[in-house]
């Protein structure tokens, strides 16, 4: 973990006198200067936050007092979910618009709303301070800077992780009514673009924006790092609760988190996670968020599993998403998580399996569910239930010996 701050601080100075090189004007110029300048993964410099391996984020300030409206111009993208979202200076949700409210374009149809198939299918979303009613349009807050966040999930299998469609183009209109269009950024890598990022908003005088994604994504403070004691005893059951972490670090408002306490390694033993699979839409292979995998109704638009180092900055050590997960004949999930780096091989069929990643360090599960509808967590079966297994039991019995002993039935 130091080793990857270090990387990470150094890569943030290296990159400074390049970008200040190519933005060398910039301070004049009100935010952005070009369009989706940071591209946030999950993976490398963006793994931070407990993020989903399936989701991708595209930053990107907008200076509210520069410019009156931004244009946001798009096609509906080939996947499970997008929305966009304005947010504070520090992250906080201001306003969002999701993929099936978005009303489409005149001559085109939403994909996420209809079963209908023509051709166009694009969108136009208006943002600004000025609320006027549509779903299309979003809002900012009041401080000056905002931050403007599209978020896709899951793409179809095979297309990159615009859902084949690109990025939407982006255009500002000034207080005169004059009309701006943004070129691209120019920095592919999340490194550099962060750096640029940073070092743009600093340039601006927008400092609160700038220390909140500095100190997010470079934090090398690791005074308060925790680490597991491996004579500690272990827990029993494993409970699953409404998540306290990430609430203030641009949060989706539409999914619904339920994670685990911090939880440590125990040697010789695994951890087995057992929940009723909600119905999701079979769009990754061959439908759409429309047509339910399974049974007739769909009941979340997408969820998934996660395991996540419980310390800052809190990365993702590995995702399962609804797609990927194997089911029984009941339509039930199970997982184990080992301190394996690979699927063991004695692990049962049908059993899915996450990496515990660095047993020193505390971790905590999330199950991570997007739309659900209101009645999809009222059944008991539908909340994962966990309890620490030993390893020869499940060798030897199956997983179905570890609940009862745990004390979860």
């Amino acid at each position: 973990m130091t080793s990857l701050c270090n990387r990470l601080s150094s890569v943030f100075l290296a990159g400074l006198v390049m970008v200040l090189g190519v933005y060398s004007h910039a301070a004049a110029q009100a935010l952005p200067v070009c369009s989706w300048p940071f591209e946030s993964t999950g993976q490398g410099i963006t793994n931070v936050a407990t993020p989903d391996t399936n989701a991708t984020y595209w930053i990107m300030p907008f200076d509210t007092k520069s410019w009156a409206a931004m244009v946001i111009k798009g096609q509906y993208p080939k996947a499970r979910f997008f929305n966009f979202d304005t947010y504070t200076a520090t992250g906080a949700a201001v306003d969002s618009v999701v993929d099936k409210d978005l009303a489409p374009d005149p001559g085109s149809t939403n994909p996420f709303a209809t079963t209908a198939d023509s051709k166009p299918q694009s969108y136009t979303v208006m943002i600004s301070g000025n609320a006027t009613g549509s779903a299309n349009s979003v809002r900012v807050g009041a401080s000056r800077l905002a931050f403007v966040v599209y978020r896709v999930y899951a793409p179809n299998l095979g297309l990159d992780r615009t859902g084949g469609v690109g990025l939407p183009t982006v255009s500002l209109v000034a207080q005169s009514g004059e009309v701006r269009t943004l070129r691209p950024c120019p920095f592919a890598s999340a490194e550099t673009g962060l750096t640029n990022l940073i070092l743009l908003l600093r340039a601006n005088r927008f400092l609160e924006a700038a220390n909140f994604l500095q100190q997010i994504f470079l934090n090398t403070d690791q005074t308060n790092m925790v680490f597991c004691n491996p004579s500690q005893p272990g827990p029993g059951p494993v409970a699953f609760a409404p998540a306290t972490l990430g609430a203030n670090f641009f949060p989706n408002p539409q999914t619904t988190y339920l994670e685990t306490p911090g939880i440590c390694f125990q040697q010789g033993k695994v951890l087995v996670v057992r929940g009723k699979a909600l119905v999701f839409p079979n769009s990754y292979l061959t439908g759409s968020v429309l047509q339910p995998a399974f049974d007739t109704q769909i009941q979340a638009r997408y969820w998934s599993m996660c395991n996540n180092d419980r310390v800052i900055p809190y990365p993702v050590v590995a995702c399962l998403a609804d797609f990927e997960t194997v089911l029984d004949e009941n339509q039930f999930y199970t997982y184990v998580i080992s301190g394996d780096q690979a699927p063991p091989s004695w692990l049962p069929p049908g059993v899915n399996w996450l990496p515990w990643g660095e047993t020193d360090i505390p971790k905590n599960l999330i199950f991570r569910i997007i739309l659900p509808v209101s009645s999809a967590l009222e059944g008991a079966d539908y909340t994962p239930k966990a309890a620490f297994c030993d390893t020869a039991v499940v060798m030897r019995q199956g997983w179905q010996s570890c609940f009862a002993p745990g004390g979860v039935m």
